[in-house]
């Protein structure tokens, strides 16, 4: 079992560490004032032990934010954003 452990946990950190991005390019002016934010984001993990019994938990999470539209005011901006989360786990023994 904890040879399942060990190998469930390795998966889990290379599989976080996968992620590549390109150096910060920095905006002007002009173009900040033309972006728009928004994003999305989702986490699934996977647990199971085997042995005399065998039990598995799947958990999953998503993220995700929008930005509707961007009011402009004296000292700034506001923006009317749209924001939905959602949380699913099950489980099973036998």
């Amino acid at each position: 079992m904890k040879i399942m452990k060990s190998i469930v946990a390795s998966v889990l950190v290379i599989g976080m560490g996968s992620a590549f991005a390109a150096e910060p390019v920095a905006l002007t002016e002009t173009q900040m004032d033309n972006v728009t934010a928004g994003g999305s984001a989702v986490a699934t993990a996977l647990g199971s032990a085997f042995g005399l019994f065998s039990a598995a938990t799947l958990t999953s999470a998503t993220t995700s934010v929008s930005v509707l539209a961007v009011l402009p005011t004296q000292g700034g901006q506001i923006t009317q954003d749209w924001t939905q989360s959602q949380s699913i786990s099950s489980g099973f023994a036998f």
